[in-house]
């Protein structure tokens, strides 16, 4: 991949909250590090790491150049390449920032009405990399709304497939293919969403581990169970073992779970989303508020489990409320739970939460 470049006084502020490496019991955010090597090579020299001693979770620098995979930054004369979260450009409208963060929220139809308030006067001049994102924004908050809604997936897959064409060396790269496949999965052209997934299979050990799981979701969403089962073995069994490919095994063993469910291997389903409660860290919310949600669809399923149904969809509205996911879920399923409990008001209460 080529670096796409931009100018040296270009800042940015990187959110690292999902790089972190333990030592001494503590989660300390990482970086990785380089000495100063030319643009065209650093891709492929050997890394070091090192941990920040001041603890920063975020950080900032100047902008050297963006690809699928890293930001490249100068920081006190040395060149960092960070696995990104959120990465802000000065100068960008605050509309821009803050539906940026609404869809990283899950609150995709928000982030639409937020970018709608940037006036054109803010865009005049801005950079190319302010401009990329104003399309990133409009294209995956239209996708991921019309995958919510229920809504024609076509004309926001359009706008996905032109942001996916024009930006082929944005950080939102695979990120946006593989919200192409899920909308054109829905629209029911498989063979096309199979291409847009197995894009993923070109990145870094954890997104070959997410194209598998992606395939796998949805022959699940067609309930095609058995299908479904054997594509999250086959992500789960990628040779991947970083942090990163650990946590989206963790996810494809959840989908392998509700693939259990679909098939009737009630207990089955169980004991595979136990396992990943009980291996995960108590700080990983996303990761458990997704398994307490497949643990209530699991324990839904079996027979005389009502009340750990119940349960498990509570710790999810009660814990996990910050899992938009799970909890539309877990909200969903305590409206009939409390209901069949004869708790009418707790029913209404989740229902108008919901």
């Amino acid at each position: 991949m080529h670096l796409f470049h931009m100018s040296d006084d270009r800042h940015f502020t990187l959110d690292l909250c999902a790089k972190f490496l333990t030592e001494g019991g503590k989660r300390q955010p990482r970086a990785v590090v380089v000495e100063e090597t030319s643009t065209s090579e650093h891709l492929s020299v050997t890394l070091k790491m090192t941990l920040f001693a001041d603890g920063f979770s975020k950080l900032s620098g100047k902008v050297r150049g963006v690809d699928n995979c890293v930001v490249d930054v100068a920081r006190f004369g040395r060149r960092c390449l960070f696995v990104f979260g959120d990465v802000q450009f000065a100068g960008e409208p605050q509309s821009l920032r803050s539906a940026r963060g609404m869809l990283a929220r899950g609150r995709a139809a928000a982030a639409i009405e937020e970018l709608a308030k940037v006036e054109a006067v803010e865009l005049d001049g801005a950079d190319a990399a302010v401009l990329a994102d104003m399309e990133y924004v409009k294209a995956v908050a239209a996708g991921r709304a019309a995958l919510i809604s229920g809504s024609d997936p076509r004309e926001p897959g359009r706008l996905v497939n032109d942001f996916i064409t024009k930006h082929a060396e944005s950080h939102h790269y695979y990120e946006a293919q593989e919200l192409l496949g899920d909308l054109l999965a829905r629209a029911g052209r498989v063979d096309n969403a199979i291409a847009a997934y197995s894009q993923l299979s070109k990145g870094p050990p954890a997104l070959r581990v997410r194209a598998a799981a992606a395939k796998a979701r949805m022959l699940l969403d067609q309930r095609k169970y058995q299908e479904a089962l054997a594509e999250f073995d086959a992500a789960i069994a990628v040779d991947a073992s970083d942090e990163a490919a650990v946590a989206q095994k963790r996810d494809a063993a959840l989908g392998r779970a509700r693939s259990l469910i679909g098939l009737g291997r009630v207990d089955d389903a169980i004991g595979v989303v136990q396992a990943v409660i009980d291996a995960a860290d108590p700080e990983e919310g996303e990761a458990l508020g997704a398994a307490y949600a497949t643990l209530g669809a699991a324990y839904r399923a079996a027979s005389g489990k009502e009340q750990d149904a119940l349960i498990a969809f509570l710790t999810v509205d009660l814990i996990y409320n910050a899992v938009p996911d799970a909890h539309a879920e877990a909200l969903a399923n305590l409206v009939v739970r409390w209901a069949r409990a004869g708790n009418p008001e707790r029913a209404s209460e989740a229902r108008a939460t919901l």
